[in-house]
Parts: C-alpha cells; sequence; structure tokens
C-alpha cells in the first residue's frame, strides 16, 4: 500500500518557505539490510548494495538477493555502474572496476585528486560522474579524466544540504537526486543539473540516516538506503518538473519491469 509523505516528516521543513515536496509514495521496505550506497543496473535489472564492509550484494528490483562478493576492498564506501561492471570507491580517494561477477579489472586507481571522501557516485550518460562529499558538503561533476567540471556547495542551498550521502540521475526529466542524512536533514533532495532545489522531501519516517539512493527510470521506482535505520525503503517517485529538453540515454529496459 502507497503513502505519500506526511505527519511528522513534513514538519522537519516547516522552517523553510517555498519548498516544494516530490510526488513520492512509499511502496514497501526491506527491514534489518544497511545500504550505505546503491545503483541501479538495468542489464542484469537489479540493484547493486554495498554496506561499507569488503562485500557488494546484487538484489533483484524486488529486494530479492542475487549475488553477492568479495571486492578485494577493505571497505567500500560507494559504488556506481559503467557499461562493463562496477566502479567503487572506498572514500578515502581510492576506486577500483570489478565485472558483474565481482573479478578486478583494472587495479586501484584515483578518479581524481580532487577527490578524498567520497559518499556517493553515480555515472552520467555523457561519461561524466556525479560525486557527493560531506566534509565540505559539495556536489561535483568529475570528467573520466579527473578533471572537475562542476563544483556546488551544498551549504549554500535553500535549504542548506548539509550532509549529501548518495546520488544518481533520472534521464527522462534530467533531475539529480542526493540524499541528505540525519546530520542535516534526513530527507531527499532533487536538483536541476545547475544545483537548483526542486524539491525536498523529508524521509524520518520511513527510516533513520539516509545515506543511499538509486533509480529505476523505466518504472520510477527509488530506492533509498538507511545506514543506521538498516532499511532499504522502496518508493514511486514522479519527477517535480523537466530540467531537460531531451532525455539521457538510459540503457537498456530491465528485463523483468
Amino acid at each position: 500500500m502507497c503513502r505519500k509523505l506526511s505527519g511528522i516528516g513534513l514538519a522537519v521543513l516547516t522552517n523553510f518557505t517555498n519548498v516544494a515536496q516530490a510526488d513520492i509514495y512509499h511502496r514497501d521496505t526491506i527491514s534489518e539490510f544497511r545500504a550505505v550506497s546503491i545503483a541501479y543496473d538495468a542489464l542484469v535489472c537489479g540493484i547493486w548494495v554495498t554496506n561499507e564492509s569488503n562485500e557488494v550484494v546484487l538484489l533483484s528490483t524486488f529486494g530479492k538477493e542475487l549475488r553477492r562478493f568479495d571486492t578485494g576492498m577493505r571497505s567500500v564506501r560507494s559504488l556506481t555502474v559503467e557499461e562493463n561492471g562496477i566502479l567503487i570507491a572506498n572514500g578515502w580517494g581510492e576506486f577500483r572496476r570489478l565485472d558483474r561477477e565481482g573479478r578486478a579489472v583494472d587495479a586501484p586507481f584515483r578518479l581524481s585528486d580532487a577527490l578524498y571522501d567520497t559518499e556517493g557516485l553515480h555515472r552520467d550518460a555523457d561519461g561524466s560522474y556525479l560525486v557527493v562529499e560531506d566534509d565540505p558538503s559539495r556536489l561535483m561533476r568529475i570528467s573520466p579524466d579527473g578533471t572537475v567540471l562542476m563544483e556546488l556547495y551544498g551549504d549554500s542551498f535553500d535549504p542548506p544540504m548539509t550532509e549529501p550521502q548518495g546520488v544518481t540521475r533520472d534521464p527522462y526529466s534530467g533531475n539529480i537526486l542526493v540524499v541528505d542524512d540525519n546530520e542535516g536533514l534526513n530527507s531527499l533532495f532533487e536538483l536541476a543539473p545547475d544545483g537548483r532545489v526542486l524539491s525536498v522531501s523529508p524521509l524520518s519516517q520511513y527510516g533513520v540516516d539516509a545515506e543511499g539512493v538509486a533509480l529505476q527510470p523505466e518504472t520510477g521506482t527509488l530506492y533509498v538506503g538507511f545506514d543506521s535505520g538498516r532499511a532499504l525503503a522502496i518508493f514511486d517517485w514522479i519527477p517535480t518538473e523537466i530540467t531537460i529538453n531531451t532525455p539521457l540515454e538510459r540503457g537498456p529496459d530491465c528485463a523483468y519491469s
């Protein structure tokens, strides 16, 4: 049964004016499942999840475990999907590529000298990377060669996004989705490509400490992982507005949508 955000969750934003809320409806929650970074992969019709251990888990879009493997990295803080597998990061500047079976594609490397505390990571349709860090609070776009193409500070947003933890992008609307954890608003920020705040949706009634976010774009299914709350919540989501003229490439249709 779906529930639109209401009640105590709305109270979080009562001190802010002119803040819209997205159309987001709760569908289900997988309890006792820690998810600090999430990435949707249409090629395998699943959700890659990490919990800051050495492992990565692949879930179906309904939450059933499909695969689990040791990454060889002591702790995986964030991950994203690429054409030939996944890119993982340990949150201390080190990155590594794995294929979808967990085999290392290359040796550990630095994606950019500008990145240190990578909390969230998303490979965009043009091959660049959206990255969020929380110390300082910033949203960045990094080219494949490590060049910083965009750098926006969350403290300057209205309301401020002080603890960004996870990031993804909707290829249809062009909007960027970022979750802010309990040290911030514990909310979902919906942003235009230039960082303009479109909506802020409280998440506290669904979980504690939002840290991961992923979107299955062809169905509008949104996944939010809660760290200390140990839960993976599933929502139906509709963008607040369209911010690009032409939809981005989104990869193949999920076979089990």
